[in-house]
């Protein structure tokens, strides 16, 4: 039995120890990323050498997302989450070793990313599942804020710090935090235990756990819709990443500096956001209102983004766009933690994730040729208006607009 789903998430032991090793491991994954992109543009030259890199780091968790959700509800999960955890640590450790004996390659890079990418694929969907179990379904929102502000704090300090590790230390020395930040997750996770899980499904075959997955989402009268609402606001928003460099260059006539800048003010409004949620989550008590809300909020500051006409405009609608994001991720994954029955967590968690990033990279690649047709104003103006769209469906949807004031959904699923 699990004492500590009642207590206070900053007083509930596991989950402290849980999350800090997590934010170890993510501070040294952020180091290493641009560490290592920094190495491959500085050695090839090439965009499209980054693209395959970054492409052999996402599909093989595209691809592996059904398996590993099986898995996840049939394993226990500390021990999958410490198995990760030590395999990538020993990877990017084996990492180190070849770039200080400068065996450093392309290939190697792109091998390396492809298993990272696979070994990936098995901590986060076990690490999303272990939330639920640890904090209680009334403790989700500040646990799930208090995670989103410690990814915001890392997404402001991990630019800067990576660059004076990089500049001072090296590539390699990046490359050897990661390890180490790996190996310090492991640690943690030896020092809790979780609570003990269902065992029904691990006698069932593996095809039919993976049927069983599929039909609680597609029959369920909450989490199907909420899965369509995440594929549509994914594939709306996926042109920005590829039209806002392009606004800032062509458009602003500015730099990388405030290209830079814009990210770092969204992260301020994101880690705002979760500042303020972590403090007040009694401000999300009408999740599926606010996440519909924040939706359409989110649609409206995309296009002040697209129509700023000068560096502080852009700077303000990035700002707002990463407080109205993080206010709807938030409520997004509560409903998704409280609704989803243990036994079921793994499977459900990565087909949302699969089903939302597979089509981000097809909004990318849409979105290169219509850029060079209508410009970036139009292309980042066109994504806001079709995620107010989104979220304007969203009254629409009575499971959503009116939870939690109704019952589990999760009964409707057989």
């Amino acid at each position: 039995m699990n004492t500590h789903v009642d207590v206070p998430v900053l007083k509930n032991k596991p989950f402290l120890i849980l999350w800090g090793g997590q934010i170890v491991s993510m501070l040294g994954d952020a180091l290493f990323s641009l560490a290592l992109m920094w190495w491959v543009v500085s050695e090839t030259g090439s965009g499209v050498a980054v693209a395959y890199v970054a492409l052999a780091s996402s599909l093989p968790r595209l691809v592996l997302a059904p398996i590993v959700g099986v898995y996840v509800d049939r394993l226990d999960k500390r021990r999958m989450m410490l198995f990760a955890d030590t395999l990538l640590g020993v990877i990017t450790l084996g990492m180190t070793m070849l770039f200080w004996r400068e065996y450093f390659s392309l290939p190697v890079v792109i091998s390396a990313a492809a298993i990272l990418g696979a070994a990936s694929s098995l901590d986060g969907p076990a690490y999303e599942a272990t939330i639920p179990a640890i904090v209680g379904k009334e403790q989700l929102v500040r646990a799930n804020s208090l995670m989103q502000t410690a990814n915001s704090i890392i997404g402001l300090l991990a630019p800067a710090l990576s660059g004076v590790v990089i500049a001072v230390a090296g590539v390699g020395v990046a490359i050897l935090a990661n390890s180490i930040s790996f190996f310090f997750a492991s640690f943690t996770l030896l020092l809790i235990r979780l609570p003990a899980q269902p065992t029904v499904v691990k006698q069932r075959a593996f095809g039919r756990d993976l049927k069983d997955g599929a039909k609680f989402i597609l029959g369920n009268r909450l989490l199907l819709p909420m899965l369509l609402y995440a594929m549509l606001i994914n594939l709306s928003l996926a042109p920005i990443s590829v039209s806002l460099p392009l606004l800032v260059k062509n458009v602003l006539l500015g730099g990388p500096q405030l290209l830079g800048l814009f990210g770092s003010f969204m992260s301020a409004g994101v880690l705002g956001a979760s500042l303020l949620v972590a403090a007040k989550p009694a401000l999300l008590s009408a999740t599926g209102k606010i996440m519909v809300f924040s939706l359409i909020a989110l649609g409206i500051f995309t296009v002040v983004v697209a129509r700023a006409q000068s560096a502080w405009q852009l700077l303000f609608g990035g700002a707002a766009v990463g407080f109205v994001l993080v206010v709807a991720n938030v409520a997004s994954r509560t409903i998704w933690q409280r609704e989803t029955p243990e036994q079921y967590r793994g499977r459900a968690f990565t087909a949302r994730d699969t089903v939302s990033g597979a089509l981000r990279p097809v909004g990318i690649a849409i979105s290169g040729p219509m850029v060079d047709s209508i410009g970036p104003v139009w292309m980042i103006a066109g994504a806001g208006v079709l995620c107010v769209v989104g979220g304007l469906l969203g009254f629409g949807v009575k499971s959503i607009i009116n939870y939690p004031e109704r019952s589990n959904p999760s009964s409707s699923a057989t």
